[in-house]
């Protein structure tokens, strides 16, 4: 039986993973310490895309749906970016998404130059905003490159149809195993430690978002953690 999702949130962020969605409450309080001023916030992670839509439907029946004020959905770009789209803008076209004050989308990695949505993935993003001193005593570029050679050997002895998908997070994962401080850490654990510069230009597109999202509500700092089961 799904478990019965409580809204406590004016501010609701649909995540399409776990990892996304820890790594947004990390940035999150970054922001916050920044002094950005937000509605109280609520993180749901909907495990895939595929399950959003029928979320979607069911979100206007949950307690407390109707103090959401704003919804942004995070998703990953992937490869097939026009797909992605088409689910989430069907998604958006709702009349419970429809009725909301705010209601945006964004995929990771983010924009490029022109404007246009890159492909990939969250990991693209914050291989691109790895710190350098998070190699240690190591040069940042030696320890990637090593880890990057490490899972060319692995791709290679395995069978061709479980060849590893989104390149950046194993490549993260293989570089923290390099190092001291961030060795068995998740992403956000990582993000915590101070792993990636979240005031790269790369974070420009994703801080938009947020500074659009921004307003001067009293329950500013508070964040509200939620997932399907």
């Amino acid at each position: 039986m799904n478990k019965q999702l409580t809204l406590n949130g004016e501010l609701l962020l649909l995540c399409e993973r776990m990892e996304m969605a820890r790594l947004l409450n990390v940035y999150l309080h970054f922001l916050f310490r920044q002094g950005m001023v937000l509605p109280a916030v609520q993180l749901v992670n909907y495990r895939s895309l595929e399950q959003l839509k029928p979320l979607a439907e069911r979100l206007p029946d949950f307690s407390g749906s109707q103090q959401v004020r704003k919804i942004l959905i995070l998703a990953d770009a992937q490869n097939d970016m026009e797909k992605r789209r088409n689910i989430i803008l069907d998604v958006r076209g709702s009349a419970y998404f429809r009725s909301r004050e705010y209601c945006a989308h964004f995929f990771f990695p983010g924009r490029g130059s022109g404007k246009r949505w890159r492909r990939g993935y969250m990991e693209d993003l914050l291989l691109e905003t790895l710190r350098e001193d998070a190699a240690e005593q190591s040069h940042l570029a030696n320890l990637l490159n090593a880890s990057a050679e490490y899972l060319v050997t692995v791709n290679n002895n395995r069978d061709p149809r479980q060849r590893l998908t989104n390149h950046s997070r194993h490549l993260l994962y293989a570089f923290f195993a390099g190092t001291e401080k961030f060795v068995g850490l998740s992403l956000a654990e990582a993000a915590e430690l101070g792993a990636f510069d979240f005031q790269h230009p790369s974070f420009q597109e994703l801080h938009k978002h947020f500074h659009e999202l921004a307003d001067n509500h009293k329950n500013t700092k508070r964040i509200q953690e939620g997932e399907l089961l």
